[in-house]
This record gives structure tokens, sequence and C-alpha cells, in this order.
């Protein structure tokens, strides 16, 4: 009879050991997580506004010869940074030379024959119709001096700004036509962050207003002021252009790089505010907090934030009401539902 009863009784209390050691574990679990709180509450936090830009320069002029010919000398390069009234490029000139050349011997020719003529007009031995002729004569002989001469200075082309060559769009040998762009110049010592302003949120800027701009291709800030605020929405997304001047003397700010604007309007606003080491993002960039109930339970609750105060405190701009407490400390040991201790 002992024997038969002793393996069981060495089970059942195996089992009993077993549960103990369940329970024991389960108690470890569900022991509440030491959190502190914050309660939202709202604060006054000054009205500012971020947008995406881009940089763009202060000016940009595509030049081109004013005379028709053959390009036989180019003197600058795209990337290169040229000076005003500096020799970009060269067409042949020869045609124009002897054009020259032919016009000042007709000239010559006709004051020659001016100072002939005028002494006998002047004794009263020549027409005045004659005269007038040969005084015409001398106006036209200079007028085609001057003009051959200008197209021998028009076959130089010189940058009109000091900037950067952005493009070059002739070639030794091409044919130059007048109006056809050879090079596209940027100025950028001085250049714009350029944003786009919803309707709703254009009315709270004027000119002058300072503005911060970050560039993330440089890691750096810079700041300026709003110059232009095109006062012509765009006729599809409703937004308005404003545009920042950024000095930029050393010329680190290029075209088209993205910019971060943060413009502070002066004024103030009453936001809720949660401390940023309260706010969760995880992996699916889903932000979150966890807020503390009645049942000391820590409930994951989904916001939306805006943007970073000086104070470390984050802008909730939906998800909650005020008033709640929201979890601070021990956010990695905590899932929702999870037991607290404050």
């Amino acid at each position: 009879m002992s024997m038969t009863y002793k393996p069981v009784s060495f089970f059942i209390m195996a089992a009993m050991l077993a549960g103990c050691g369940n329970k024991a574990v389960q108690q470890e679990q569900q022991a509440p997580v030491k959190v502190n709180v914050f309660k939202v509450s709202t604060s006054d936090i000054p009205r500012e506004f971020s947008y995406s830009g881009t940089i763009e320069p202060d000016n940009t002029a595509d030049i081109g010869f004013a005379v028709p010919g053959v390009v036989n000398s180019i003197l600058a390069e795209e990337g290169q940074t040229v000076k005003q009234g500096q020799l970009l490029a060269a067409i042949d000139a020869t045609e124009y030379s002897n054009a020259l050349a032919i016009a000042t011997a007709g000239l010559e020719q006709a004051e020659d024959m001016y100072n002939r003529l005028n002494e006998l007009y002047q004794k009263g031995s020549l027409p005045a119709k004659d005269y007038i002729d040969i005084r015409t004569k001398v106006a036209q002989a200079k007028a085609n001096k001057q003009i051959s001469a200008k197209h021998i200075a028009d076959s130089k082309l010189y940058s009109p700004i000091s900037g950067i060559i952005a493009a070059r769009k002739i070639e030794r040998g091409s044919a130059a036509a007048p109006g056809v762009p050879a090079f596209t110049i940027v100025k950028t010592d001085m250049v714009y962050a350029k944003a786009a302003i919803p309707e709703s949120e254009v009315g709270s800027f004027k000119q002058g207003t300072i503005a911060n701009v970050y560039i993330p291709t440089l890691q750096d800030s810079v700041s300026g002021k709003i110059t232009i605020i095109n006062p012509q929405a765009d006729a599809v997304s409703r937004t308005y252009n404003i545009k920042i001047k950024i000095p930029n003397s050393n010329g680190i700010l290029l075209p088209g790089m993205l910019a971060n604007i943060s413009i502070n309007t002066g004024k103030s606003m009453s936001s809720l505010t949660v401390p940023a080491t309260a706010v969760v993002r995880d992996a699916d960039d889903i932000t979150y907090v966890f807020i503390a109930d009645a049942q000391h339970k820590a409930i994951r609750k989904r916001i939306t934030v805006g943007a970073l105060t000086g104070k470390n405190e984050v802008v909730v701009t939906t998800g909650l009401q005020g008033g709640e407490q929201v979890i601070t400390t021990g956010l990695s040991n905590l899932k929702d539902g999870a037991s607290i201790s404050l």
C-alpha cells in the first residue's frame, strides 16, 4: 500500500511546487513599474511657423552675343566664379573689322568733301541743297563707323554681373546668333530662401520679420529677413510665396539647396505641451505617450506633435485634451495596460 501511494504523493508535491513557482513568476511579471508623471496643461508659447523651402539666387542672367558670328574663343566654364565685366567668350570679328575700315575711309572722304564745299557755301557759291546733302553724308558716314565699331565691341561677350557660371551653351566653332543664350550666370553673393505659405497663415507675416533658415546639407543655420511676400496666390495650391534675403558673401549657400525655415511671428498662442521625454515614436513612425489612469494603469495614447519649445517640451496638436497625467519615466518597461506606481 505504501509503495503504491508514494509515487502519487511525489507527483502531487512536484505539481504544487511548480504551481507555486509559476505564481511567483507571474507576481514578479505583474509588479508595478515605478514612474513619474506630468500633468498636461496649456501654456503660452511664441507663435512660430515652420516650412520647407529652397535656396534661390539673387539674380539669374541668360546672356548671349548681340551680333552673329563663329565662336573662336571661350574663356569661362561651368561652375567658374566670374566678376562683372570679365571676358567670357568672343566670335571672329574679321568681317566687322573690315566693315569698320570701309566705314572709316568713307567718313574721311565725306569729311574732306564737306571741308571743300563748306568754304564755297560760306562764300555763297554753293546752293543750300548741296550743302545739306554733304552734311547728311558726313552724318551717315559717322553713324556707319559707330555701328561697325559697336559690332566689333559686341563680338566680345562680357559678364554683366558677378556670379557663378551655371551653364555654358556654346562651343568653339559653333555659330552664335543674337538672342540665343551663350551662358547662364547666377548671382549668389546674396540669396533667397523661398517657401510657400498657406492662405490661413500668410497674414501673420510682414516684410522685415526675422526668420531662421536651417540648411540640412551644411548642418548650419543662418538668419535673414522676409523681403518679399508675393501678393498673388498660386492658382492650384492657393499658397503665397515668401522670400527671405540672406547674405552669402562666402558663397557656401548654393541655389537648389533645401532649407527648413522657422519664422517667429512675435505673438503668443495657448498650446498643450508635454515634456519631450514623455513622447515615444515606434518603428512605424507612430507617436504616442502613456497616460496614468485612475486605476494606476499605463494607457497608450496616440498623439500628433508640433514644434519643440525652448523648455524642452513638445507642443501636442492632437490626441490630448489637457489635465491628463502623462508618464515621463520608465517608458522602456511599459506596455499598454501595465500596472504602475507613482
